[in-house]
């Protein structure tokens, strides 16, 4: 591997996968994805219950012990917003692979085939020296420019699992006939 792997193949292994999906989605037909449904459970009855079960608990407690629970439930809603942020990331990657917003993924392809191209025609050495440069000088070029990460900047225009289920929820679906829903 070491002998054999280079730098453009990284690419092109992500390209293969994208070109996989879209075979897969052209048989299943013209971009439509699989309607997951999932069951959701009321999660405000769920917090109301643990709310006044908590109260309870809390008022026959000292004051102290008051402070303590909610600190942790502060430290409890920051570990499940990261955790939702984290499985929001992944989910918006599936969905660029899978094809779920098909401009998206043709800006991904394009962007991955001019990389494998790049890689594959100018040395490694050249595009660190270029990148060291770039790095180093971009102060004294752009004093006032504001950084940014582009990858993290086009996963967040790509919807999660849940903002699909939105989405579709609110777009009513084409009817053929009137009167009468499409069923999917």
């Amino acid at each position: 591997m070491v002998w054999n792997f280079e730098m453009y193949m990284l690419p092109i292994t992500l390209l293969l996968i994208f070109l996989k999906n879209l075979i897969i989605a052209q048989i299943v037909g013209a971009f439509k994805r699989e309607q997951v449904e999932d069951e959701y459970f009321d999660e405000e009855d769920e917090e109301e219950d643990e709310e006044k079960e908590k109260n309870s608990k809390v008022k026959e407690e000292k004051k102290s012990f008051k402070e303590k629970l909610q600190s942790i439930q502060d430290v409890c809603l920051q570990v499940q917003q990261g955790m939702d942020m984290v499985a929001s990331l992944g989910e918006r990657v599936k969905n660029t692979f899978n094809w779920s917003v098909p401009w998206l993924s043709t800006l991904a392809v394009v962007a991955l085939s001019v990389g494998v191209l790049v890689l594959y025609f100018i040395p490694i050495r050249l595009l660190i020296l270029a990148w060291g440069i770039n790095k180093f000088t971009k102060k004294l070029r752009k004093p006032n420019a504001i950084s940014n990460n582009e990858l993290f900047d086009f996963l967040s225009r790509v919807p999660s699992d849940s903002e699909l289920q939105q989405y579709r929820e609110m777009r009513p679906e084409f009817s053929p006939t009137p009167g009468k829903k499409k069923r999917s």
